[in-house]
């Protein structure tokens, strides 16, 4: 039977998992009718709230071997809440939804491991630059009976060997070190109350291992209610079990960028400076000298000619640019004193802290 691929609205997008009717779950499988509670393999139909059976779903026949235990994150409906087509696709996982996926298939299956004896010559040809090389390696127990995993040895070597079963986004240069972040947030050191991970390091200064709290609670049970709702549908499944991104509902597939705001009307859009301190500036005197406008005779010739000529060259200047005139300069001096006649010196005033010209 081939798996309803469409929305809820008929279109093949990504959508937010709409708030259905709160069902609960029951540990039975709708299809065979037998008990699932002891399965590691069901996943909940939104409609009547059956945990069913991977193996018994129609849609997943071709590729129910590929997923992996514990995995429920799912937008699944089964055939008797649809009418006879089951509706099966892939919700958006996070970093600590993948790092928990896979310390549960880590602990659960010991076939799968990266260096288990069966996979120690495909661990070999795999890491052919040697990023998950490490002195460590699980699984260990150090006396708590929880089963402990190297961090990039067992659990970045899995994701990488099972990346395309999560994702179709490329690998980041520090997707590792976003494996690892999600293990140490999401800690019982971090979080004491309701930890995923139990840290190594820790309690048996073992670095870089980590084992699951609990083992049998399967990764989606501790989302919160407000996650639950914010669920995102963003694959379908093709008949091999590979993943099909669901094209965005914007037009271009891309997040809006965040725009300035537009400026109001009869503005120029052009951000206006913030005035200077307010006060009386000191005048400047036709000599070319700052100072308090009793030394009207003074004159300066210095090496760019007169201060005068200067002052007209910026005018100038401010007119090419179409600048409206300043009523007060941009910088203004505060003298306590006449400044002197001839070349610059040190003021010998106690009042004074630099040099005054």
């Amino acid at each position: 039977m081939a798996v309803d691929n469409s929305s809820e609205n008929g279109e093949d997008v990504i959508t937010k998992d709409k708030l259905l009717p709160k069902v609960k779950q029951v540990s039975k499988c709708s299809y065979c009718e037998s008990n699932s509670a002891e399965s590691l393999k069901t996943v909940p139909c939104l409609g009547c709230g059956s945990r069913c059976h991977i193996d018994c779903i129609e849609c997943t026949a071709n590729f129910k071997d590929k997923i992996l235990l514990g995995d429920d994150f799912f937008h699944f409906k089964c055939l008797k809440c649809t009418g006879g087509q089951e509706r099966f696709k892939r919700y958006h996982l996070s970093w600590v939804d993948v790092v928990h996926i896979t310390l549960f298939n880590l602990t659960h299956n010991p076939n799968i491991r990266p260096n288990s004896s069966v996979n120690i010559n495909r661990a070999r040809t795999d890491d052919p630059t040697g990023q998950f090389i490490s002195s460590e390696h699980g699984p260990q127990e150090y006396g708590d009976s929880r089963v402990y995993f190297h961090y990039k040895a067992d659990v970045a070597k899995f994701i990488d060997q099972h990346w395309s079963y999560f994702w179709t986004k490329s690998r980041g240069e520090t997707w590792i070190n976003s494996a690892s972040s999600a293990l140490s947030t999401n800690s019982t050191e971090n979080v004491p109350a309701d930890g995923r991970f139990e840290s190594g390091k820790a309690k048996y200064n073992k670095n870089g291992m980590w084992a699951l709290t609990d083992d049998l609670r399967f990764p989606s049970s501790y989302d919160s209610p407000q996650q639950q709702k914010t669920r995102t549908i963003m694959y379908s499944f093709a008949e091999d079990g590979s993943l099909i991104e669901l094209r965005t509902q914007s037009a271009n597939g891309r997040r809006k960028r965040r725009t300035e705001p537009t400026p109001k009307s009869g503005s120029s859009g052009v951000r206006s400076k913030k005035p200077r301190a307010s006060g009386t500036p000191t005048s400047l005197s036709s000599s070319g000298y700052l100072g308090a406008g009793s030394n009207s005779g003074n004159h300066y010739d210095g090496e760019y000619g007169s201060l005068s000529s200067l002052v007209a060259s910026s005018s100038k200047r401010g007119a090419r640019g179409k600048r409206e005139a300043k009523s007060t300069w941009s910088i203004s001096m505060w003298p306590d004193i006449d400044n002197p006649q001839g070349p610059a010196h040190m003021s010998r005033e106690e009042t004074h802290a630099a040099a005054q010209f």
